[in-house]
């Protein structure tokens, strides 16, 4: 029975043109990952705003690390569009985005983009250690440590 049902597989991987191999963690993939906040106060009279201008409460959004010493107040970072529906890339500042974490980039739009950078910002992540390290110190800077 092992035997059909891996049968069976290997058929339907070469019919729906599918790998049946696992992916492998090809190294330099990894990345800062965070989602946008569901509210936040905005302005001198601290109005009450769902998202942010650019993305939608709960968008994921892929960061690139620290370009200009800023200690992190600041990120380039890329996700889809709250009006166009489209991928891009911006600044923004980093309380906009919360539940930090580092996770594998496996889109190709979004590893274009994360290459590209903003400007002549595009430096890239060093390891897998690095995006955690960095994870985590985002974490307890915004409050949100897990």
């Amino acid at each position: 029975m092992k035997g059909f049902a891996s049968k069976i597989k290997h058929i339907a991987a070469k019919l729906l043109r599918v790998s049946t191999k696992p992916r492998q963690e090809e190294t330099g993939l990894y990345c800062l990952v965070g989602n946008i906040v569901a509210v936040h106060e905005f302005g001198e009279k601290h109005e009450i705003r769902k998202g942010t201008k650019h993305f939608t409460p709960g968008t994921k959004v892929y960061c690139l690390p620290a370009q200009w010493g800023d200690g992190y107040e600041n990120i380039i970072a890329v996700g889809i569009c709250r009006k166009s529906r489209r991928w891009i890339t911006v600044v923004m500042p980093t309380r906009h985005i919360t539940n930090w974490r580092a996770k594998p980039v496996f889109s190709a739009t979004v590893l274009k983009r994360l290459r590209d950078g903003f400007e002549n910002f595009n430096a890239q992540w060093k390891s897998r250690k690095h995006v955690e390290k960095c994870a985590v110190a985002l974490r307890q800077q915004t409050g949100n440590d897990r």
